[in-house]
């Protein structure tokens, strides 16, 4: 074979190598898979202590969670406790995740809503600060699916979990702050209703006791039953069962509908509180929630629950189930 041959074949050669990759730029993105290949994210769920979430350009509007010995905390919410149940979801999910290739050109980006600007961005850290895990979440592919791409890698997957739903960030402006409540570990009353069997209401100058008893059955051949009673005061106002149970049912329910700066725990009232709850299980084991003033025009109220910093944020219609409804028309 003389030279020119071998120059032309070299030329062909090089002009179906260019060609190859215009091709590969300008391709479409599509929803069907363009290969085997899937997404595999190796990290160790049990070493992850931090995690970080937000948009590139406003981090201030982002979640960073920490894990504590005492758990899971969301740090720019007054390191409050976060759900952990949905962290250990989160950590799960992205360890399952199945994905296949939808992309591999970062000119593509722009149809995946996935660029560095547009994604919300998820890392994991572990306890020495070493980045575990680094993504990029585009947009959803459709309805319980979303993009997703690797830092440091153009390829973009679409993975069977929708990540940017999650996180309340669909159509979202990278500026708006990712909502915290989901997030957030809002109930009060750590005993099951099941398991709550004693309640103290403290409102104003009044003490109310309400537990549940054993009782004989009316029938000598069954078993006792258990009915709600009212223990103290004997004499004045008396609950009838039906509204102990309702007060029951609203306590064992209670949540926040969010939280507040610790620096209020001295204001409204809080520190000298006229209203207060105490509820146990069958052991005595229990629990005291103070309640403040009204702290705005709607008449929601600060709440600190013993062993917690916390100040948690709680409106009037459950407030008033509590300390309000059941004591209207009381029997004399």
């Amino acid at each position: 074979m003389n030279k020119k041959v071998i120059y032309r074949l070299l030329i062909a050669f090089g002009a179906l190598l260019v060609l190859f990759y215009v091709q590969k730029s300008f391709r479409p993105a599509t929803t069907s898979p363009k290969s085997l290949s899937e997404l595999s994210l190796d990290f160790d769920k049990d070493k992850v202590v931090r995690i970080d979430v937000f948009k590139q350009d406003y981090p201030d509007s982002g979640l960073h969670f920490q894990r504590l010995e005492s758990g899971w905390v969301l740090t720019n919410e007054y390191s409050s406790r976060a759900r952990e149940s949905d962290i250990d979801k989160l950590l799960d999910d992205l360890h399952q995740a199945n994905g296949s290739i939808r992309g591999e050109s970062a000119d593509l980006y722009g149809d995946f809503d996935i660029s560095d600007e547009r994604a919300l961005q998820i890392e994991f850290y572990g306890p020495d600060e070493s980045k575990l895990v680094h993504l990029y979440i585009g947009k959803g592919g459709g309805g319980k699916d979303c993009f997703i791409r690797a830092a440091g890698s153009p390829v973009v997957y679409l993975v069977d979990n929708n990540f940017i739903s999650r996180f309340g960030a669909w159509g979202a402006d990278p500026f708006k702050k990712l909502p915290t409540d989901r997030w957030l570990e809002l109930s009060l009353c750590e005993i099951q209703k099941d398991n709550l069997t004693s309640m103290k209401i403290h409102r104003d100058k009044k003490d109310y006791e309400f537990a549940l008893l054993e009782t004989p059955s009316e029938d000598s051949l069954a078993p006792p039953v258990k009915i709600w009673k009212q223990i103290t005061p004997q004499k004045g106002a008396t609950l009838e069962e039906s509204k102990i149970k309702g007060l029951h049912s609203s306590l064992s329910g209670l949540r926040a509908a969010g939280v507040d700066d610790p620096g209020n725990k001295s204001k409204f009232g809080l520190d000298k509180p006229r209203f207060t709850v105490w509820f146990a299980d069958m052991t005595g084991s229990g629990k005291n929630i103070v309640f403040s003033n009204e702290i705005n025009d709607g008449g929601d109220r600060y709440a600190l629950v013993d062993g917690s910093d916390t100040v948690y944020k709680v409106n009037k219609g459950s407030f008033e189930r509590i300390f309000v409804t059941p004591f209207e028309t009381t029997k004399k």
